[in-house]
């Protein structure tokens, strides 16, 4: 139960930030698509084992859709609210994307896939070692197979482009931006998360070599949209 209360809490903020950073509409798209996408292809992957591998989850998740916890599509999209923020600043230079074409919508989506499938790579074993879900026959990444994170790059990428077109379109109908310092204040707060989420992770494990993948892999990424942002706000003020 906690589990899903913890998870509904973060999407519920993260959905009231994105209504204030792009409006209800494309908030409404980004949470409601990822929902289903993220439903639909772990119900998918559970019933088959053919996107994550075979697997299931415990009690300790949480109610149940099927053979899928509420917490789970909640986890899915507010963690990649938090990572699209970035992408824009590492491609863009800004906290929201000003170019919509089909290239960049497409690479945009592989940079978020892959940034959040890295995410993902504490985030398994910390939950395997806790029981929350588990893969009868193991694998070699800390009793978690390799496979699960070729399904994580997978639905991630399905889902980031889903919400590129759909961004676009909404931008066609009427230019998105952070038109006040209210707004531009707040668009560091996905950053801020990526980082408070990341931090556990690295003392869990500090010594080893989870506590490394942590560093690596998430505190670059953070600290580099931090810079990218602090010198994009700094240059709206004059």
């Amino acid at each position: 139960m906690q589990a899903m209360l913890g998870a509904i809490v973060m999407l519920a903020l993260m959905g009231w930030l994105y209504t204030k950073l792009i409006g209800l509409k494309p908030t409404a798209e980004f949470i409601g698509a990822g929902l289903v996408i993220a439903w639909c292809l772990e119900d998918f992957g559970v019933h088959t084992g053919l996107i994550f591998g075979p697997y299931y989850f415990t009690h300790l998740m949480g109610p149940k859709i099927d053979v899928i916890p509420v917490a789970i599509p909640c986890m899915w999209v507010f963690s990649m609210m938090m990572i699209w923020v970035m992408v824009n600043l590492f491609l863009d230079r800004t906290p929201l994307p000003t170019n919509h074409s089909n290239f960049r919508i497409i690479f945009g989506a592989i940079i978020e896939a892959l940034l959040l499938t890295t995410f993902d790579l504490n985030g398994d074993p910390v939950s395997v070692h806790n029981h929350m879900w588990v893969w009868p026959t193991g694998g070699p990444y800390f009793g978690v197979p390799l496979h699960n994170y070729v399904g994580w790059f997978t639905v991630a990428l399905i889902t980031f482009l889903v919400h590129g077109y759909l961004f676009r379109h909404d931008n066609q109908k009427a230019i998105i931006e952070l038109d006040t310092r209210f707004k531009q204040r707040l668009s560091i707060l996905p950053i801020i998360l990526y980082g408070v989420m990341n931090l556990p992770y690295i003392f869990v494990d500090f010594k080893g070599i989870l506590g490394l993948l942590t560093i690596y892999f998430a505190g670059i990424p953070f600290l580099v949209a931090l810079w990218i942002w602090g010198k994009w706000y700094f240059t709206q003020q004059h």
